[in-house]
């Protein structure tokens, strides 16, 4: 491996940042340039709704400008518009040529935006990035939240927050599909509801027409701005133009290896085995092993079975594992809710916890060591 090595990092999320880390611990020599689309350093994305709460967007920086000086990463705010893979250069916005010997692409995904009529407006967009708040604020008043997964939840609290009248739209029969199951999504929606948040459950959306929002059925719902907490899609762009192997996202191997040499992939960019789970601890896991590979190493992404843990609505969600077995438990009181889930064999294979999650580590462990039930039921 050479000292001069060139390691250029597409993208300023966290698995951008987590590559960068991962070259460092392979190599202190290495010319590492970490390219940022955001005029901004690395922030944590998933709490950008609490500004709406009050933070102040300067709390939310990952690491600051000295902790990149210190471990000499330069930071390029640019966009990248094309990559020559012979030359082995990028290009940015701006006619800057940055050369490389090996490149991370991490350019993370965009927020979903359906098309329907009406989802072109101003006061409609995708809530992703910081610039996202300022843009909800310049349209005060009511919200209607089209998705009732973590990232809709998150902002129709931290909005409610703010003094708005909020309307959180799923198109499921309960909220928090992927996370909850039918008997805790009913105990949240009303812990949501008591919060001051209007549920829409089964509420397909129809079009948008100024400040209104109509569902199929005649529902009619008044709203300054529109959100949608849709998922996500993967920015692939640079990868398609590259050649590289794309399908929703761009494939890469247990290495982040992508199918060109000495080009990387990871984060919300990247799938692997098919796979494009889109989570902040999943780049977070991807980003080291791209960087520690693409500066030498040998290291393998070993996917694990994500928790998910939300802190909204007054009170605190964490779910693990299979939560869709017929054969479970359940236990409430209070504002507590608890579901404990058995596979054929009894043992535990998944969990539910809203209210206190005091009891988290202690229940991941047992469903990592599949515990049996009079066992788990103890915990």
């Amino acid at each position: 491996m050479s000292d001069n090595l060139k390691i250029v990092i597409i993208g300023g999320g966290i698995a951008g940042l987590s590559a960068a880390q991962g070259v460092r611990e392979i190599t202190k020599t290495a010319d590492i340039k970490l390219i940022c689309a955001e005029n901004r350093l690395p922030y944590y994305r998933p709490r950008i709704c609490e500004v709406f709460s009050g933070l102040d967007p300067d709390k939310l920086v990952v690491k600051n400008a000295q902790w990149f000086t210190d471990n000499a990463i330069e930071t390029v705010f640019a966009t990248v518009t094309a990559i020559d893979a012979d030359g082995k250069f990028v290009l940015t916005g701006g006619g800057e040529r940055i050369e490389y010997d090996r490149l991370i692409i991490a350019t993370g995904a965009n927020g979903n935006l359906p098309k329907v009529p009406g989802s072109d407006a101003e006061n409609v967009l995708a809530m992703r990035y910081l610039k996202d708040t300022d843009r909800v604020r310049r349209f005060p008043g009511a919200v209607v939240i089209i998705g009732g997964g973590l990232l809709g939840l998150e902002a129709a609290w931290h909005l409610s927050r703010e003094g708005r009248p909020v309307t959180v739209v799923d198109r499921g029969g309960h909220l928090l599909s992927r996370q909850l199951d039918p008997e805790a999504g009913a105990f949240f929606k009303k812990v949501a509801e008591d919060a001051g948040v209007r549920i829409v459950l089964d509420g397909n959306l129809e079009h948008i027409d100024g400040k209104q929002v109509f569902l199929e059925g005649g529902t009619v719902l008044d709203a300054n701005v529109v959100l949608f907490a849709a998922g996500i899609k993967p920015e692939v762009s640079l990868g398609v133009t590259l050649g590289l192997s794309v399908n929703r996202a761009i494939v890469v191997d247990e290495k982040m290896q992508t199918s060109m040499e000495d080009v990387y992939a990871c984060g919300d960019c990247a799938e692997l085995n098919g796979i494009n789970q889109g989570l902040w601890t999943v780049s977070m896991a991807q980003g080291p092993v791209a960087g520690k590979n693409a500066a030498g190493g040998d290291a393998v992404y070993k996917p694990e079975p994500p928790s998910y843990t939300m802190n909204a609505m007054g009170t605190r969600i964490w779910s693990l594992g299979d939560i869709g077995t017929s054969d479970a438990v359940s236990s409430q009181g209070g504002s507590d809710f608890k579901k404990l889930f058995f596979d054929t064999n009894g043992k535990l294979a998944g969990a539910i916890m809203i209210g206190s999650i005091t009891k988290a580590s202690a229940l991941k462990k047992a469903i990592s060591e599949k515990v049996p039930k009079e066992e788990a039921l103890r915990i």
